[in-house]
């Protein structure tokens, strides 16, 4: 769990500035209605109904993971930002693992981001919180998970496991 700090303040009736360590908002409206915008650009916008029933809906602008910045000459990176999962994310010691219907993300902090395509993952395997990519190329990719589920940790491997028998046959 880690340290937060958000301050919020109000600067005119209806109009309230929360300043967060990651982000900040401004707030216009009250209790019947009001709209937020924040700094990562997404806006809400709440309606109150009745006394405990209320409507809020959101857009994000920019909330998509960032496109991973290749290495030059990697044969297996792609550039482009998650699709729909198949499979449940998975954190690791150095940063996190992804599987949509494309292939793997591998994301490790202070590396780029490697995605191994469906087509040229070879195997996918689970020891106890070690998890083994192998793909094609030869290149394996062995990973320590953090995730306290071991049912979660198998079905992710099982989701690869299915996802590329699919892309293979």
């Amino acid at each position: 769990m880690g340290l937060r700090i958000n301050k919020s303040f109000k600067v005119v009736p209806g109009v309230r500035i929360r300043l967060g360590s990651k982000s900040s908002s401004l707030t216009v409206g009250g209790k019947a209605g009001r709209f937020t915008l924040n700094s990562r650009g997404r806006r809400t916008t709440t309606v109150r109904l009745a006394p405990g029933i209320s409507y809020s809906s959101s857009s994000s602008k920019g909330t998509r993971p960032k496109p991973s910045r290749a290495a030059a000459g990697a044969a297996l990176t792609e550039r482009a930002p998650l699709g729909p999962l198949i499979a449940p994310r998975r954190n690791t010691t150095e940063g996190w693992l992804a599987a949509d219907e494309r292939g793997v993300v591998v994301h490790r902090s202070k590396l780029d981001d490697v995605r191994i395509p469906l087509v040229h993952l070879v195997s996918a395997e689970l020891d106890g919180k070690e998890i083994t990519l192998k793909t094609s190329d030869g290149t394996t990719y062995c990973l320590r998970l953090t995730t306290f589920s071991a049912a979660r940790d198998l079905r992710f491997v099982e989701a690869l496991a299915r996802a590329a028998r699919m892309t293979q046959s």
